[in-house]
């Protein structure tokens, strides 16, 4: 996945991209692999610190101004830079785009935002209420990155926190409903879900980190224990954060 991942960015054909490899812990030679086919990479090892510090320390460890990510089991589609860099030049200093996520575990695919549904300008108040996108569709100056902090040290809803951080800051900018990002949804994913408890223990945290922000007023919190109230009022399981998600929006929640 990883080697298909980079030869997603490859297949761009952009002049002057710098591909950095974050190797967070692994332990079926990916470093060699990479290195081996890939040796113009940059790569970077971590000792299994989890997603957002490996996204950081890959930030950390580039050279360019504009940052876009891409997870090891997402790739980037044809067009991908192109259509974020095109938001960027609009004057936007996050960008984002649709992912397609093709769900092995139920089955089914589903576009995030879904058509119709992309936020353009202030984003903070949408983003409240839902997670409407995914890193590996996301452009970000390094300013911005740096202003928002970068992602969360969490295993869960590090994303969640990191763009929040961001819209409180900046307008987002969107690129359009054709996505520019494949998603691959399976059993290793993070966003294969164990049981609420997972849920509920990320919305109390993020709850309680929007409080602490010096934007955050205790409205917007609010909305977190709403929700985890919610949570708990149900008893059910879901597989997957696309399942939950969809639970709460047929309940009008989101």
């Amino acid at each position: 996945m990883v080697c298909a991942a980079i030869a997603s960015v490859e297949a761009q054909q952009w002049p002057g991209v710098e591909i950095v490899v974050v190797d967070d812990g692994s332990v079926d030679g990916t470093s060699a692999t990479v290195a081996a086919r890939y040796p113009a990479a940059r790569l970077v090892r971590l000792s299994g610190l989890g997603p957002g510090p490996a996204r950081n320390a890959g930030v950390a460890a580039a050279r360019g101004d504009i940052i876009m990510f891409l997870d090891s089991d997402d790739l980037w589609l044809p067009g991908h830079m192109a259509a974020l860099l095109g938001v960027l030049e609009r004057g936007f200093e996050v960008a984002y785009g649709t992912t397609r996520t093709v769900d092995e575990v139920n089955d089914s695919s589903f576009c995030i935002p879904e058509p119709g549904e992309g936020i353009e300008g202030e984003a903070l108040a949408p983003l409240l209420r839902w997670c409407f996108l995914v890193p590996s569709a996301v452009a970000v100056s390094r300013r911005a990155f740096e202003a928002g902090n970068g992602f969360g040290a969490h295993s869960f809803g590090e994303d969640w926190s990191f763009f929040l951080h961001l819209a409180a800051r900046y307008p987002f900018g969107f690129a359009g409903d054709e996505p520019i990002t494949r998603r691959r949804l399976h059993h290793g994913s993070l966003c294969c879900l164990t049981g609420r408890d997972t849920i509920a223990a990320f919305l109390a945290r993020l709850g309680e980190e929007v409080l602490a922000s010096e934007w955050g007023r205790p409205e917007m919190a609010q909305r977190f224990v709403l929700m985890e109230q919610w949570l708990r009022d149900k008893n059910q399981a879901w597989t997957t954060v696309q399942e939950w998600y969809s639970a709460m929006r047929a309940e009008g929640m989101v």
